[in-house]
């Protein structure tokens, strides 16, 4: 199957859409600051979810993939603000096959269960500690918080 990160999202848990767009914007914007981040150390491309062209980091979606020009693209990751939880938790799933961008697919992660909580967000991953190293200390050095870790 290929090294992969699992998640279910269920925002229908916070009854309050403004406070639900809230979160999802607060954790777009941090997912965006340290992709930006990456950009500046010059360590790889972010690019949308094709592959190509611009991510989007938005109140309402999250969409982006490595750079399909240098091969360092494998499969988009994407979230929108409200998508109802699925039936099967296989649903939501990016594999990353340990390219460059699994960074910041897993510090997404990450912020993604910061921001919302583990009863309306929650991820597993095919990754050991050893996998997650790096993206939990950049995660830690970046937001200044201990990084959530998965079940």
């Amino acid at each position: 199957m290929g090294y992969t990160h699992y998640w279910e999202y269920s925002p229908e848990k916070i009854e309050c859409t403004e406070t639900l767009r809230r979160k999802f914007k607060a954790a777009s914007g941090q997912i965006k600051r340290f992709a930006k981040f990456i950009e500046r150390q010059d360590l790889f491309k972010i690019r949308g979810g094709s592959g190509e062209g611009k991510p989007v980091f938005n109140e309402s979606e999250i969409w982006f993939n490595g750079d399909a020009s240098a091969d360092l693209d494998h499969e988009t990751f994407s979230i929108r603000w409200y998508e109802k939880s699925r039936t099967n938790p296989c649903d939501w799933f990016c594999k990353t096959a340990h390219k460059p961008y699994d960074l910041l697919v897993c510090f997404a992660l990450l912020t993604l269960v910061e921001k919302f909580g583990r009863s309306v967000f929650s991820f597993s991953s095919d990754g050991d500690s050893e996998d997650w190293k790096e993206a939990i200390n950049l995660y830690e050095t970046f937001t200044g918080k201990t990084a959530p870790w998965i079940d």
